[in-house]
């Protein structure tokens, strides 16, 4: 096998957010609900999460910067605090790329799309009906890397959909079915499952 090396400093931010975001496949949505000030929510995906702890229970999304100021997203959690990461379906690939446009910050992608949600228990944001899997959050951190923010919040609580979680608390990936991440308008799905 030859190799190419890629040195990311000679590339322009679209390069390389191109070719990471290419290579570290596949990777987990966060469909992430925040509050709007009128009360309305806000829904939003962001192509990658991670565990960061499991004690506490920290999960981590990453917010991009945009030449206008800070995204709807982090606007909210600046100010609220709170949000649900909402795991997306492998059914709402066109969805999830319709949600990702940027629209005014006057605009519930939630009412403009028709979504039912589902109200929390711990936090003001909404869950979402469709996600199998949903993490009520408080924000732990916003750490400022680069040109992102790395968003650090703590599951207060887990929503997890009716047979998916079994007695040993294993999640039956077969039925959990999320949808993953590409690059660019690709998508994929867990069509196969090894164990070894």
């Amino acid at each position: 096998m030859a190799w190419e090396a890629v040195d990311l400093a000679d590339l322009d931010r679209d390069g390389r957010y191109k070719l990471l975001t290419g290579s570290v496949i596949p990777r987990p949505i966060a469909w992430v609900t925040t509050r709007m000030p009128d009360g309305r929510t806000n829904l939003a995906p962001y192509s990658q999460f991670i565990i960061i702890s499991a004690n506490p229970g920290l999960l981590g999304f990453s917010i991009g910067s945009r030449s206008a100021g800070d995204k709807d997203t982090l606007t909210h959690l600046k100010r609220e605090g709170e949000m649900v990461i909402n795991t997306t379906p492998e059914s709402c690939a066109e969805l999830i790329q319709e949600t990702s446009r940027e629209f005014g910050s006057d605009v519930s992608e939630i009412d403009k799309f028709g979504l039912e949600t589902v109200a929390s228990i711990k936090v003001r944001p909404p869950r979402l009906a469709r996600s199998a899997i949903q993490f009520e959050c408080r924000v732990d951190q916003l750490i400022q890397l680069g040109g992102s923010t790395l968003v650090v919040g703590h599951v207060l609580l887990m929503h997890i959909a009716d047979g998916l979680r079994n007695k040993s608390n294993h999640i039956d990936h077969k039925l959990y079915r999320p949808l993953g991440r590409i690059g660019g308008r690709r998508y994929t799905r867990l069509s196969e499952i090894i164990d070894v």
